[in-house]
């Protein structure tokens, strides 16, 4: 009987630019207004589904850590009661996610944050944003973080600083690209 083997993804790595930002005051302004097509769930998947999701909003920005991440490792992060990932679909089609990890305390962490490239330009980042910024602040922590890198969408660090984050922090670092 033939074994069978799993092909693991030839992988090289680039230097990316990489700022880390983040929101220290609840923001006042913020009006999360999405179109009434569009919906909010909560993730319940497993990893594929996880992985498909997550391929799904960022694979053409260069999105790999969770697609590379052992199945045991993404399984404790997914499923962790202080991890939220809030699905948006627009007509009962996935249109992005954002994952919020509250599992340092007083802190939030938006580990992602995107949409389908289907969704983008559309206005719906902006209202989707706010609306996880939102949520993300509804459990009083007392800063909100996230990063992005230059190989994201052109649009993200303008938006992030928009809406009330601030950089803390630019650097150099290897990022892993799936070829």
């Amino acid at each position: 009987m033939p074994i069978m083997t799993t092909s693991l993804p030839k992988i090289n790595y680039k230097e990316v630019k990489r700022w880390y930002l983040e929101m220290t005051r609840e923001p006042v302004d913020l009006k999360p207004v999405l179109p009434d097509h569009t919906q909010i769930r909560l993730f319940k998947g497993d990893c594929k589904e996880y992985r498909i999701l997550n391929k799904l909003v960022g694979g053409d920005l260069g999105w790999v850590d969770r697609q590379l991440m052992c199945d045991e490792d993404l399984s404790l992060i997914i499923s962790h009661p202080k991890v939220k990932i809030h699905v948006l679909y627009t007509a009962d089609e996935q249109a992005g996610f954002a994952e919020l990890d509250s599992r340092t305390e007083d802190e939030v962490h938006m580990e992602y944050f995107g949409l389908t490239p289907k969704a983008r330009g559309k206005g719906l980042g902006k209202a989707f944003l706010y609306w996880a910024i939102t949520e993300a602040w509804k459990s009083k922590p007392r800063k909100l973080l996230l990063n992005t890198c230059e190989i994201d969408d052109p649009k993200a660090l303008p938006m992030y600083l928009k809406a009330g984050f601030q950089i803390v922090e630019e650097r150099f670092e290897k990022q892993a690209i799936i070829v």
